[in-house]
């Protein structure tokens, strides 16, 4: 049997299906109060029944009797909320469980110093120093969802406004990667001896520029869009007073700041460990425009 915890978000879904196909018991652990239905549609498409735990990660006697019952879980929940990290490891230690998979991402990577690369990278060594069979996987930016927070929000805004506002020259190097094999890493990985007390970096088959990102977006919508780029530092300067008059910015200075990094991957352990091939993101992004039109 194996648990998701975190199994509400945008890459729930996705990872539960493919659970499901290759047919694994899966139980999900959710707040009394999440909305399950993204969970059902994925397991309807599947053909399956799902199992809710209703518990929350604040409390570990609320979660204790679930994971005695469950050999392996894989763990969704954002890794830069450490407090709930430490809860679940704590909880773990009084059950007989020692499979855990983490979602971490490759935040923790980017060379300027933040609250959230702290908190991610300060429960990494948590994780390290558990005692779990653990595996860390660290996807790039992901993307291929509805839900997603990077270019689905992309392609709602061109197809309303007709233009696009990027930050800096263009020129830093992304490598953004499909949500499906972000899901398909972790089950190749699940029951993979070789990964255990391992960490890996996945990311999109290429990098490119994010001036080439923009040009493949543009040929994949079959749609014009005048791109408004605003250089860094008066784009921090903008995004600072915004976040100041915004009660929930969608965007933060830090933010701003780091698209002028590159931010490019070598997924090569993965490939060796668990045949890691990921989608191109000319595959992806089309997918992704394809899915948006029939939801449209």
């Amino acid at each position: 049997m194996v648990l998701l915890i975190g199994a509400t978000g945008f890459l729930g879904p996705p990872v539960l299906k493919k659970l499901l196909g290759n047919n694994y018991d899966v139980d999900c652990l959710v707040r009394a109060d999440s909305d399950r239905s993204r969970l059902l549609n994925a397991a309807r498409s599947a053909g399956k029944k799902i199992k809710f735990n209703t518990g929350t990660l604040q409390s570990g006697d609320s979660i204790i009797s679930i994971i005695k019952n469950v050999d392996s879980i894989i763990y969704m929940v954002d890794l830069k909320h450490t407090h709930l990290l430490e809860t679940f490891l704590n909880t773990v230690k009084h059950t007989g469980l020692k499979r855990v998979v983490f979602i971490s991402s490759t935040t923790v990577l980017i060379p300027l110093e933040s609250m959230v690369k702290k908190q991610k990278i300060d429960s990494e060594s948590l994780i390290k120093n558990s005692g779990l069979d653990y595996t860390i996987l660290r996807p790039s930016m992901i993307y291929g969802s509805k839900n997603d927070i990077n270019f689905s929000k992309m392609i709602r805004f061109i197809k309303r406004k007709g233009f696009f506002i990027t930050f800096g020259s263009g020129n830093n190097l992304i490598q953004p990667i499909y949500i499906e094999d972000v899901a398909n890493s972790i089950v190749s990985v699940l029951n993979n001896k070789k990964t255990y007390r391992k960490t890996y970096n996945i990311a999109g088959k290429d990098s490119l520029k994010y001036n080439e990102m923009l040009d493949i977006v543009r040929n994949k919508l079959k749609k014009k869009f005048k791109v408004i780029k605003i250089p860094i530092k008066l784009g921090i300067l903008l995004i600072s007073i915004y976040s100041k008059i915004s009660k929930s910015p969608s965007l933060t200075p830090d933010q701003i700041e780091r698209m002028e990094i590159d931010k490019a991957y070598s997924y090569q352990k993965a490939r060796e460990d668990f045949n890691f091939s990921p989608t191109s993101f000319e595959d992806g992004i089309e997918k992704l425009i394809k899915e948006s039109q029939v939801q449209d």
